[in-house]
């Protein structure tokens, strides 16, 4: 009689154990996860002070553009290479293919690390300017790459503009102690992919026989100076 009542009570006791886990697994489950991407203010608004349609021409500028977005710095999202410097008749090898006397180098060696949610930005926000990415150097290089507008001891910041047909890059260098600006302009291709393809920030340097150029995600799209 002992021994069946002992019996029942650890089958009641497994019974309860397992339902209390089965409901806790039934709530994993069933209840919704949010995916919460991480902070990006002026993936509504610009801030006050960063004007719309232009890019951040002085120190005041830069700064007030720079308020309420953060740079990703995992190692795979951003990307590291020294940067192929194309040269006529240069120190270098020979160009892969190149007939006119250009020469190609190892330059100095470089960081991109994409703005967070970048590749979210709507198109309002594309069509008001935004920055989708910063470069710097390395502490020891001592080479510039003008190119990017990237120098050492500075960061360079990538803002891009789209709109009415007309897209374009600005590499926004800041530099010396008192932050002094300049601008390099380059052109942008955005090349659109599906809608749900863009599930985190990423840049990359992007290599070919002839040339040294980036992809960054912004607006659902893969941007190229």
């Amino acid at each position: 009689m002992s021994s069946a009542l002992s019996t029942h009570v650890q089958l009641v006791l497994r019974m309860g154990v397992f339902g209390a886990l089965a409901g806790v697994f039934g709530l994993a489950c069933c209840k919704r996860v949010e995916y919460v991407y991480p902070k990006n203010l002026q993936g509504f608004s610009l801030p006050l002070g960063c004007a719309s349609g232009a890019a951040p021409g002085d120190t005041t500028q830069l700064r007030s553009c720079l308020r309420g977005i953060e740079f990703d710095t995992t190692e795979f999202i951003g990307d590291e290479q020294r940067l192929m410097v194309r040269e006529f008749r240069g120190r270098g090898l020979p160009c892969f293919g190149d007939k006119q006397g250009f020469t190609c180098r190892y330059g100095p060696l470089a960081k991109v690390e994409p703005t967070r949610g970048a590749e979210l930005y709507s198109k309002r926000a594309m069509s008001e300017g935004r920055i989708i990415a910063r470069i710097y150097l390395r502490p020891d290089e001592t080479e510039s790459y003008d190119k990017f507008n990237v120098a050492p001891k500075d960061t360079t910041y990538w803002w891009v503009e789209s709109s009415r047909g007309r897209s374009q890059s600005q590499f926004i260098r800041r530099s010396g102690e008192r932050g002094e600006v300049s601008l390099k302009e380059r052109g942008l291709t955005m090349t659109e992919h599906p809608l749900g393809s863009m599930l985190q920030p990423f840049s990359r340097w992007v290599w070919d026989p002839t040339d040294e150029t980036l992809n960054s995600g912004c607006s659902g799209h893969c941007c190229k100076p």
